[in-house]
């Protein structure tokens, strides 16, 4: 059972997560991707904008944790998150160095988060 990372304060579910080109082929190295049940869409780093070579497929408007609208590209990647593919998963990317998991692709999945003590469990059934 996966452990939640101790250098979040406090600390939180942090599954291994691969990123791939929606149409396959280019992947991204294993990635630290927290699992944020308050998001309501997948965030991932900019830098895989240009390593992936995936376009945006429009543009929406998000509102980040501090209550601040920014309008930013919406992309659509595959993900592979503790082992489970998850295909077209709509996203947006920020200067960020984690992915962060939000509900549309938590929704997948049966979760149990168990913070006494400090871990989670994703399954697909």
């Amino acid at each position: 059972m996966p452990v939640y990372d101790r250098t979040f304060t406090p600390p939180a579910p942090v599954a291994d997560v691969v990123v791939v080109h929606p149409l396959g082929g280019t992947r991204s190295d294993v990635l630290r991707g927290k699992l944020d049940t308050g998001a309501d869409l997948t965030v991932i780093p900019e830098r895989l904008v240009a390593q992936l070579r995936i376009t945006p497929k429009g543009r929406i408007w998000t509102r980040g944790y501090d209550g601040t609208y920014t309008q930013r590209a919406l992309y659509y990647v595959r993900m592979v998150v503790e082992a489970f593919d998850v295909p077209a998963v709509r996203c947006v990317a920020t200067d960020r160095t984690t992915v962060l998991v939000g509900r549309n692709v938590l929704n997948h999945f049966v979760a149990m988060l168990d913070g006494k003590r400090l871990t989670f469990e994703l399954t697909d059934t």
